[in-house]
């Protein structure tokens, strides 16, 4: 691996970084789509150079199924389908991007996400996080993402503290 293309791609993880911050203090759904998206594409480049494919993979059908969830919403249909659908593709394409026994854990991580995303509820996306924000730190200390590590803790942090405030009393 060329150390200036590795060095250019843990830059592009701090990049989405930042716009992942970004997109959680926008105010309008739209707006954090626009970032969410923007977000998961940044990090797919990421990952693509420094050679991370199954995450580079699943952060573009994240992108897609951000997009996704965002028009169902919008419409007020809630299927079990769409869910079945992306977990589905999500162990598909983590099966076609292999990188060995450590890719079991971003695979699992977003299909907890692809499941999560579907309950359109804050709450319970929020407490999800506890279960798929470890199994992708994993995977981003095994890649040696630093993005992917920041990223990953920050949402643990953000999740305690927006359950916390968003508790049933």
């Amino acid at each position: 691996m060329d150390i200036a293309i590795y060095v250019i791609g843990q830059l592009l993880g701090i990049v989405a970084v930042i716009l992942g911050f970004i997109s959680f203090q926008r105010q309008s759904p739209g707006e954090i789509l626009i970032f969410q998206v923007i977000t998961a594409l940044v990090f797919s480049v990421h990952y693509f150079l420094i050679e991370a494919f199954t995450a580079m993979a699943l952060n573009l059908v994240a992108a897609i199924q951000c997009v996704f969830y965002y028009f169902r919403d919008k419409h007020g249909s809630k299927g079990i389908l769409e869910p079945v659908f992306f977990t589905v593709l999500v162990s598909i394409i983590s099966v076609l991007t292999w990188e060995g026994w450590y890719s079991v854990f971003i695979m699992l991580g977003l299909v907890i996400n692809s499941i999560s995303l579907a309950f359109s509820d804050a709450q319970k996306i929020r407490i999800s996080m506890f279960l798929k924000s470890p199994l992708c730190l994993l995977y981003n200390i095994f890649v040696l993402s630093g993005g992917g590590i920041i990223y990953e803790c920050a949402v643990l942090v953000s999740s305690v503290i927006g359950t916390l405030r968003n508790r049933s009393k």
